[in-house]
């Protein structure tokens, strides 16, 4: 088996290399850069691949961060321009992949260019991807075969957490959450002084593929604030208020919404982790902050495509009046199922998970991913299992047709 490990001069690139000289497999790493002259036999294949989709999702990440990407010279120019550009990119990894005998292509998320172009290219050539991404709880790495987020291989049948055998392995505590560090460019905030009972609604930066690809009717922190507010007022409680806070990553204020509705505050200036913990109930998108607030026993409402929707551990709205609906429940008093939170948190932090941060590569990071990527660990042999009962059920109704046909007479 070949690893190869693909991604940009960054600080992704500086743990890989670190990771990779502490690895007992046949690991190498690749940094992007100048186009590759045996890329050019494999140009004619570029044309048979659609782009359209990588460049829209593409262009409506940077419409959600800079205004002017919704020129109209921009949105004819661009998507024109980018598909030259990424079907020489996607020759190139044919190219280098061959070269390689790669088995195994290691990428960081993979949804976004130019990564996704190389796992188009991986997948052309029947190798097998395996997607990074930061953990969903405190000290832990998301390593994933299938993707990473809402397609991740985390199950979202509440029978799968529920039968498995009670752990006596302790979840994370609520002390273990890291705060997110402010973009240099937010503001400074003072604490703002919380209602008696609220419902906590954090903003997600917009142009993430969270938003972009797993957010299906709320398109922007605007429209999670007129659609949360709209299903507030059917609720007729003005004591309940809604506290939301900027993200801490996002450059950009949101000052045209502070003073827009009397049940609204915004508490920019606030830990979230105590936001958290003094709100009636948390609404988000798909945030890992529904992880944390489920975690030190908050209910949680999703908007947006999350991996932990799972029946009985949150509730789910996939439009306005199901919002309303679903804050109703929570008024008449809806609780999650405390068994299933308890046996979800154990496996995603004892089973799912990397352990250990990929930024501190310590020596019990490095083992995990070694037995993650050899397919050694309890979660790969899982996958494994699934895979083959899955790939029996699609061959059975083959054999039983098979089984149904009138045999030959050979006598």
């Amino acid at each position: 088996m070949h690893f190869l490990f693909v991604t940009r001069r960054n600080i992704h690139a500086r743990y890989y290399k670190k990771l990779i000289t502490q690895l007992n497999l046949r690991a190498s790493l690749h940094i992007f850069g100048r186009p590759m002259l045996s890329a050019v036999k494999y140009l004619p294949q570029t044309f048979k691949v659609s782009f359209d989709e990588v460049i829209a999702t593409q262009l409506k990440r940077k419409q959600a961060k800079h205004a002017i990407w919704c020129s109209y010279l921009l949105i004819l120019v661009y998507p024109f321009l980018i598909k030259i550009v990424e079907r020489c990119r996607y020759a190139k990894y044919l190219a280098l992949l061959t070269k390689e005998q790669a088995t195994h292509l290691v990428i960081w998320n993979g949804h976004k260019l130019p990564n996704i172009t190389v796992v188009k290219a991986a997948e052309k050539l029947g190798i097998s991807v395996i997607y990074y991404e930061n953990g969903l709880l405190p000290n832990t790495t998301c390593l994933d075969p299938k993707g990473v987020n809402y397609a991740s291989s985390i199950q979202r049948e509440k029978g799968f957490y529920l039968d498995i055998a009670p752990s006596k392995n302790a979840i994370c505590e609520a002390s273990e959450l890291t705060a997110r560090v402010n973009h240099k460019k937010r503001k400074a905030f003072v604490q703002s002084k919380l209602p008696k009972r609220y419902i906590f609604v954090p903003f997600q930066v917009p142009h993430d593929t969270q938003i972009v690809c797993y957010s299906p009717w709320i398109h922007s922190m605007e429209m999670l604030f007129t659609e949360v507010m709209t299903a507030i007022e059917k609720l007729n409680d003005p004591e309940l208020k809604v506290v939301f806070k900027e993200h801490p990553s996002w450059h950009k204020h949101y000052s045209h919404l502070y003073k827009k509705h009397p049940q609204a505050v915004f508490a920019n200036g606030n830990v979230t982790a105590d936001l958290i913990d003094s709100a009636e109930a948390v609404i988000t998108i798909n945030s890992t902050v529904g992880l944390e607030a489920l975690l030190v026993g908050r209910r949680v409402i999703t908007l947006g495509l999350a991996c932990y929707n799972i029946d009985e551990l949150v509730l789910h709205a996939r439009n306005n009046e199901e919002l309303s609906e679903r804050i109703s429940q929570m008024s008449q008093g809806w609780q999650f199922n405390t068994q299933l939170r308890n046996q979800f948190f154990n496996y995603i932090k004892h089973v799912y998970s990397v352990q250990g941060r990929w930024q501190d590569c310590s020596k019990e990071h490095v083992e995990a991913v070694e037995k993650r990527l050899l397919g050694l660990d309890v979660f790969s042999q899982q996958i494994s299992e699934v895979k083959d009962n899955n790939e029996k059920h699609r061959n059975l109704p083959m054999v039983k047709r098979a089984l149904k046909r009138p045999q030959a007479d050979y006598f």
